[in-house]
């Protein structure tokens, strides 16, 4: 008889699939609340890389594991807007070719704000500016915030479909700006109190100035009990093109992602433990900011994200400006000669070496001269037109003197039509550059 109550008793809790009947797919996450997020993804694929006039095929593969406590801390229309999280765990360990890399947060950086600014997601650190590396191991993994947007938000029954919200569609493909997407999704079945939803279709868009097109097959599952997302599978074929600041590549991947809700709130996200995160949603501009040290210690700088880092070896640093999906500018850092305490490569000796850049065809100065910088240091720059291997473009020579007799060049090079869309971003990039003091 006991048997018969419980039975009886669960077939009340549980609802089954039955036809005609309509479950609410709906979850309203609220600030303050808090959940534990298990992110596994693996992938494989290639990238093609152009030497030597011959495009080259690189294998490459990839395995991230991230354990995130999150806490909500603004939400709107059923989808998380602004929230804490503290990375128990972000690893991210690649193959390309036969290089093995590794990246991982610093223990200062584990505390991280994630929001959407003007429809795009913004991830930083409220205890300083991080590195290019740990932005992309806290915000290229399976964006949370949007992860209930898949929901329809209402009462659905089996084999009902509904699409997917562009927002939606656009954060969960990380992309900047969204071309077109069908991604769909369906109640397939209710089972043991879980709803099973498939996501299915595809997607384009364009990252960091690249277009992008995707396959998405995914299985969510929704306790109806609790009204929460559980647990999503979500595997995706990725062509890319080749962008200004990456290469073509084909790329499959499969995520895993469990989540469960806290009851406790985690210390690690406790009132005290985020004071430091910034109540308005713009956060200041020093955290907006990455930072850079060069390979050999000899410098630092800040620099905003609108640079990317594409290329780096002893002596140079080679950063591209996209702004918008557009390429504008490409920057090359190269630590120069080391003068006595005091001391700098004169004016015109620096024009002589600008003249004489290999491969550079000068045609006329536009402007040289002088440029306000910090006390104790100096900073000159030339403005020339000419003929880059084969290319008209304009080039800004920028040398920047620090009072120990440390030097750096940095070169800017531009398309023409592109010399008045840099502004005085090259003179703020060569400005946030601060020597090193040589350890004794």
């Amino acid at each position: 008889m006991a048997a018969w109550r419980t039975g009886m008793l669960l077939a009340l809790l549980l609802p089954t699939a039955s036809f005609g009947q309509t479950y609410n797919l709906s979850e309203m996450p609220k600030p303050g609340e808090c959940y534990r997020i298990d992110i596994d993804t693996g992938l494989t694929g290639s990238m093609k890389v152009a030497q030597d006039g011959k495009v080259n095929s690189i294998k490459i593969a990839a395995k991230n594991a991230h354990v995130v406590l999150e806490k909500v801390l603004a939400a709107d229309k059923g989808v998380v807007r602004k929230s804490a999280r503290y990375y128990e765990k972000a690893v991210c360990a690649a193959e390309i070719g036969d290089e093995k890399m590794q990246r991982v947060l610093r223990d200062d950086r584990k505390l991280f704000v994630a929001q959407r600014l003007a429809d795009h997601l913004f991830c930083y650190s409220p205890v300083g500016p991080l590195t290019r590396s740990e932005l992309e191991v806290a915000s290229e993994h399976f964006d949370t915030l949007h992860l209930t947007g898949l929901l329809p938000g209402k009462e659905v029954a089996i084999e009902d479909s509904w699409k997917v919200s562009n927002a939606t569609a656009m954060a969960l493909c990380l992309f900047e700006g969204l071309i077109s997407h069908d991604l769909t999704g369906k109640l397939k079945e209710v089972k043991d109190g879980n709803a099973v939803i498939a996501i299915e279709g595809k997607a384009s868009g364009i990252e960091v100035g690249a277009s992008v097109t995707l396959e998405v097959s995914a299985t969510l599952r929704f306790d109806i009990l609790s009204s929460r997302i559980v647990s999503l599978e979500w595997r995706q074929k990725d062509v890319r093109d080749q962008g200004p600041a990456s290469p073509a590549s084909e790329i499959e991947s499969t995520t895993k992602l469990t989540r469960k809700v806290l009851v406790d709130e985690p210390k690690e996200l406790s009132k005290a433990a985020i004071a430091g995160v910034p109540a308005e949603d713009e956060p200041q501009d020093l955290l907006k900011l990455l930072a850079h040290k060069d390979a050999k210690d000899r410098y630092t700088f800040l620099y905003a994200r609108d640079w990317h880092i594409v290329g780096q070896t002893e002596n140079h640093v080679v950063v591209r400006l996209i702004d918008r999906g557009d390429f504008i500018a490409q920057a090359t850092i190269t630590a120069w000669k080391k003068m006595e305490p005091g001391k700098h490569t004169e004016a015109a000796e620096f024009k002589k070496l600008v003249s004489d850049s290999p491969g550079w065809e000068m045609e006329e100065i536009a402007e040289a001269g002088e440029v306000p910088t910090d006390e104790g240091r100096w900073l000159y720059r030339v403005t020339a037109k000419g003929d880059l291997d084969g290319t008209k473009v304009v080039q800004n020579f920028i040398l920047l003197a620090g009072k120990d007799g440390d030097q750096v060049v940095v070169t800017f090079t531009m398309k023409p039509a592109n010399a008045s869309k840099i502004g005085t971003r090259d003179v703020a990039l060569v400005n946030a550059i601060e020597f090193l003091e040589k350890k004794k």
